[in-house]
């Protein structure tokens, strides 16, 4: 059974509070597309294990509720559910939801065990936990190989010899104790066959300009036009560094009618067409993370492109990778063109003994430009988060270990982005206090420093900071805590406010009430707890949901995750 604890290669350990400065971005975690759904309805279940539409949870209580349907499997502690029989090469993805105290593991092929649940990744109980495992199969001259397993986007484990005999067995789920829901079960077997290849060379074409949208992106003046035999990110090479468009196009001969997953990596801004529809559009990311779709095609030709904005600070880099349900992906772009990251150790800070302060700058997905005075507390609790100083808004929180720091400390650090080491949450990247005369007018993006002015931070005796400014003409303080199963954030506001204040505790696309006093946040990814007697109010403004309160001298509340 392995130990799933992350292991740093280089680990610094200290209190740090120290000011930084300049930009670039930082290599993400690297996830999978998404896979293929695995057909649930052909499982034989056995009779601890159920089909339900719909699942209601907290943290709190020991089992489900369930609603009729089949969109989840529900299983309870006692013989393991059969995934896959006679696995190949493979890949397996899951959402997982458990009960309070409930534990399950996962068999290999192999006959060995995973444990799925590890206190320091795992979400808390009835929330969804995601599950993204690759496996090798054994063969007469090679070990089968755990290629890859993460937890909730955090690789623990990566290239792990299993047994030397060339065992096939099941693939096997088992709950040990309490309850698990599983849902959004993804399969897709990696067999080394290539299902296309171009139809002779693809043209590309270089423009004065930075537009993901090939119709924007050609109104730019043309920098160069030419031909390669694949999508090669280094035809860039000799132009403008940055604030570019690259549109590659070529015909794409494919070997079999079927749905075809494409999967596209870049650094900046980018797009995917199909036979002149948009299949893809990609926000603003770093290298890693890909984004997918699945397009039915026929077999034959089919054009083909695909649009890089290159954005300044971001990793440079074009990857599109194509596959049918049952192979690996397939690469339609040179090696070069999708660089692997520098070898470089890894320099992470720790928070074991007392709490770590760091600044640094912070790129959150889909925002263009760093925020440039973030503070991130570790803390020896495991719970940790970042702050935005310039607009006091709480940015993401995570458990686990704490700060991946190589992109500040190593040589000269350009990029001092810093990175968070365990599973993260990302909140609403905006104040949570704010002056409105209208309850139901939109919460500004972000404010200016005639409203909001960072006023400093104190240490109490632990260690942990609690920061202080004035907001529309109030003082406030800001202390965030660490708790069992999540942080507490204690809003003290003194003085009187130029209008009604307000404080809006979330804002995202989905807020479920599950008891009194706790919201469960964007399909279940994390929990909003406070005083039950509170009175919030759930509205849907410009498209999102917002959960508001009316503050005089304060509120507290609890992020659970």
């Amino acid at each position: 059974m392995f130990n799933f604890t992350l292991t740093s290669l280089c680990r610094v350990t200290a209190f740090l509070l120290t000011g930084l400065l300049t930009t670039a971005s930082a290599f993400a975690q690297s996830t999978s597309g998404s896979l293929p759904r695995l057909a649930t309805e052909s499982l034989t279940l056995p009779a601890n294990w159920q089909r339900a539409g719909s699942v209601i949870a907290s943290p709190t209580q020991a089992t489900f509720k369930t609603s009729g349907g089949s969109n989840l499997l529900i299983g309870n502690a006692g013989q393991g559910l059969t995934i896959i029989n006679n696995a190949p090469d493979f890949a397996l993805q899951a959402d997982l939801l458990i009960t309070p105290g409930a534990s399950g593991q996962l068999t290999l092929p192999t006959g060995q065990t995973l444990p799925l649940t590890d206190a320091r990744l795992n979400k808390a109980p009835g929330l969804w936990q995601k599950l993204d495992l690759r496996y090798r199969a054994a063969t007469p001259t090679r070990p089968a190989t755990l290629e890859r397993l993460a937890i909730n986007g955090v690789t623990v484990r990566e290239g792990v010899t299993l047994n030397r005999a060339a065992t096939n067995g099941p693939v096997v789920l088992t709950v040990q104790n309490g309850s698990m829901a599983v849902r959004n079960l993804g399969y897709r077997a990696l067999n080394n066959r290539n299902v296309a290849q171009w139809a002779g060379p693809i043209t590309y074409t270089i423009y004065d300009g930075e537009n993901p949208d090939k119709t924007e992106a050609r109104k730019f003046k043309v920098l160069k036009q030419d031909t390669t035999s694949a999508i090669s990110y280094e035809s860039s090479y000799g132009q403008k560094s940055r604030n570019y468009s690259m549109v590659f196009g070529g015909k794409l001969n494919t070997t079999d009618a079927g749905t075809y997953q494409f999967d596209l990596d870049y650094g900046g801004r980018a797009s995917l067409y199909v036979d002149s529809k948009a299949v893809i559009k990609g926000d603003y990311k770093d290298l890693g993370p890909q984004q997918s779709a699945s397009v039915p095609l026929t077999a034959g030709t089919h054009e083909i492109e695909v649009v890089l904005a290159r954005t300044p600070w971001i990793r440079a880099g074009l990857g599109l990778f194509i596959s049918l349900a049952d192979t690996r992906p397939q690469a339609l772009h040179t090696q070069a063109s999708l660089p692997e990251p520098n070898p470089v150790s890894q320099i992470s800070v720790q928070a074991d003994a007392k709490p770590a302060l760091i600044r640094s700058f912070v790129q959150l997905p889909g925002e263009k430009l760093k925020r440039t005075h973030a503070l991130s507390v570790g803390t020896p609790a495991g719970m940790h988060y970042t702050l935005d100083l310039n607009q006091m808004a709480l940015l993401q929180v995570w458990k686990g270990d704490f700060a991946d720091v190589t992109e500040m400390w190593y040589e000269r650090g350009e990029p001092q982005l810093l990175k968070p080491l365990g599973a993260n949450v990302l909140l609403a990247p905006q104040t949570a206090l704010m002056v409105l005369n209208d309850a139901n007018a939109a919460w500004p993006d972000s404010v200016s420093e005639t409203i909001l002015q960072y006023r400093g931070l104190s240490l109490d005796k632990q260690g942990m900071p609690t920061t202080e400014y004035t907001l529309g003409g109030v003082s406030v303080t800001d202390a965030i805590r660490p708790v069992t199963d999540g942080l507490t954030r204690t809003l003290t506001v003194t003085g009187t406010a130029n209008g009604p204040l307000v404080c809006r505790l979330v804002a995202g696309n989905q807020i479920e009430e599950i008891e009194k006093g706790l919201y469960a946040i964007n399909d279940r990814s994390y929990y909003i707890r406070l005083d039950p007697k509170l009175k919030p109010v759930i509205s849907t403004i410009s498209g999102k949901q917002e959960l508001r309160l009316p503050v005089k001298g304060g509120v507290s509340y609890e992020i659970v995750f």
